[in-house]
């Protein structure tokens, strides 16, 4: 799947860099390499007004200062308008209230500047496992609902203890690859290409969420015989 997005962002180099990582990922086997089209991009809200009102994107990634108005208050009129699209927030405005305000309207995250390429990535692979858990849902189900709204409770409680060389975010990428494909089975070399990392890592992080009972794993064999650990959720 390839989701539209839409950049609206005065700061030349930030519009850029975004565009750039959102269509060439910094890892050549990511998962995300394709999935992202940029269909236009501005620096102000007269121009962002227009391009909105012929355009319905997947995703607008959006600044709160812009030269000629306020990022929320324009968010708030596309909301009037009907704008369905997911909005990540990028800016570097840090008040409580502002954030208070962007979750009202519905922003899907919030990205503080100078933007950390790793928490993008993550706010990338939630906005993914969203997209996917909707995309041909017939009914709601639970592990839907913990999707969309990242109320998993096993999720808070083993993340705030996090043995050795298991990193917070890329432990989320990988629980986020299940969420969205809740029935795959993964060998530890695909979740690997999947997200990223190299197979013994992600290895790491199977067996990891495997102890914690959030991911149960089985034998599998392949062409040769060879036999290999597969994972899946419980």
């Amino acid at each position: 799947m390839t989701y539209s997005v839409v950049i609206i962002e005065d700061e030349v180099a930030v519009a850029q860099l975004l565009a750039q990582y959102l269509v060439t990922p910094a890892t050549p086997s990511s998962a995300r390499q394709g999935q992202y089209r940029v269909v236009a991009s501005s620096d102000n809200v007269s121009t962002a007004t227009v391009l909105l009102s012929a355009i319905q994107a997947d995703l607008i990634l959006l600044d709160i200062y812009l030269p000629d108005g306020n990022g929320l208050e324009f968010l708030k009129m596309l909301r009037e308008q009907g704008c369905k699209s997911e909005v990540m927030l990028i800016t570097a405005a840090k008040e409580v209230a502002t954030l208070e305000k962007a979750i009202r309207l519905g922003v899907c995250d919030f990205l503080v500047k100078p933007l950390i390429l790793e928490r993008l990535d993550l706010a990338l692979a939630r906005f993914e496992a969203r997209q996917q858990c909707l995309d041909g849902a017939n009914e709601v189900t639970q592990s839907m609902v913990d999707t969309l709204f990242g109320s998993e409770q096993a999720n808070v409680q083993s993340t705030a203890r996090l043995p050795k060389g298991v990193d917070p975010l890329t432990l989320e990428k990988i629980r986020t690859a299940f969420q969205s494909q809740p029935k795959q089975v993964f060998t530890a070399t695909q979740m690997g290409e999947l997200v990223g990392v190299s197979r013994s890592t992600a290895r790491r992080y199977l067996e990891f969420l495997v102890s914690i009972e959030e991911v149960k794993a089985d034998q599998s064999y392949g062409s040769i015989g060879r036999p290999e650990r597969s994972y899946y959720l419980n």
